[in-house]
């Protein structure tokens, strides 16, 4: 091995060591939360799915709200997910770490979580901020630089010197020495998963870092789309004004699968509407209104993105593998539990070279 391939196989080594428990957690957390909606779907039915009256007439978003703060007395709505499926229960999220969910046409109150106990947003806060709430989010952000040029590096010494190597490189061998198995497998199973773990990385990357989100919109000459919080108008209180805001959103974007409405908190005095589609490019409509009478304020619309809002909506789907469907999901599971074999079998290899 000439010596620029022994400074990259170092390089590579080092890195790996540094960043591999990291990546473990970030890598098995990911896995979990992977499928969170078809695992909640098959275990909480009763929390999700409701009885679809004759009359289809769900109470109105202000009645569900009051519902809310009658039944949890300690805190006030934060959030309230609104889904257009008619069978589809109403999730109520609480200041205070509680989630509810409640029937739409009787307001019965179905169950309440703790969302730090919940296991799928646990293993979310383990992916994305290792449980230690910013600073871990800097370690998760970090490593997942560090996995750039650790993935490069290894294309590097994989890249075979001599063509007649190539046909052997792509082989993955079942049987023989357990040391050369796995040496085998972390190099040529490597490359395999080379590219898509390339793409998680670089959308995680664009999670974690407002300068690597800037560059993108740099690269694609785009301008961001404003998201400055609206600030309110004062008029006299009318009631329902959630409803009519709900109603307004719908009869714009009936096509819309799901909404989230945000209330007027500390640091925003207005009802943000987040309308998501159910498609694969994360396409979304931000809608911000008045408290007091409903009156739209401000629109940030999904036909009026610039290629760079476009990358950053369908970001998280390129990161779950959601942009590929069920397949991609697919694929992103394998490839990000692989990753787990590829921190281990990369440590063994280290070690034998070092220690042998």
């Amino acid at each position: 091995m000439n010596k620029s391939r022994k400074i990259w196989r170092e390089i590579h080594g080092l890195i790996g060591l540094l960043v591999g428990l990291v990546i473990i957690v970030v890598a098995l957390s990911g896995c979990v939360y992977t499928f969170q909606r078809e695992i909640r779907s098959v275990f909480y039915p009763h929390l999700l799915y409701v009885e679809v009256p004759a009359d289809h007439t769900r109470l109105s978003v202000d009645r569900i709200a009051e519902i809310a703060e009658e039944y949890h007395l300690e805190n006030k709505v934060r959030e309230i997910v609104v889904n257009q499926q008619a069978n589809r229960s109403l999730k109520v999220y609480m200041y205070g770490q509680h989630l509810l969910y409640i029937n739409p046409y009787s307001g019965e109150v179905l169950g309440k979580t703790d969302t730090k106990k919940d296991p799928f947003l646990l293993a979310w806060s383990l992916h994305t901020q290792l449980g230690m709430g910013k600073i871990g989010g800097a370690i998760v952000g970090w490593a997942t630089l560090a996995c750039v040029p650790l993935i490069l590096t290894g294309l590097w010494l994989w890249w075979p010197t001599v063509r007649s190597a190539w046909r052997r490189v792509f082989y993955l061998p079942w049987k023989g020495n357990w040391k050369l198995l796995n040496f085998q497998w972390h190099k040529n199973a490597g490359f395999y998963t080379s590219v898509f773990l390339l793409l998680i990385c670089l959308s995680g990357l664009m999670m974690s870092f407002s300068w690597f989100e800037q560059g993108v919109y740099w690269m694609t000459g785009s301008k961001q789309a404003s998201r400055q919080m609206p600030k309110a108008i004062v008029t006299a209180a009318e009631g329902g004004v959630i409803q009519k805001s709900l109603s307004y959103t719908i009869k714009q974007f009936p096509e819309v699968e799901e909404i989230n409405v945000f209330f007027p908190g500390k640091s925003n005095k207005v009802f943000m509407f987040i309308a998501k589609y159910e498609d694969k490019l994360g396409r979304r409509e931000i809608l911000y209104f008045n408290p007091t009478d409903g009156r739209l304020l401000q629109g940030v619309y999904s036909n009026e993105q610039s290629t760079g809002d476009k990358i950053k909506a369908m970001n998280y789907n390129v990161h779950s593998g959601q942009i590929g469907g069920l397949l991609g999901r697919v694929i992103a599971f394998g490839v990000t539990l692989f990753t787990v074999f590829l921190v281990i079998s990369g440590a063994i290899i280290w070690y034998q070279r070092k220690f042998r």
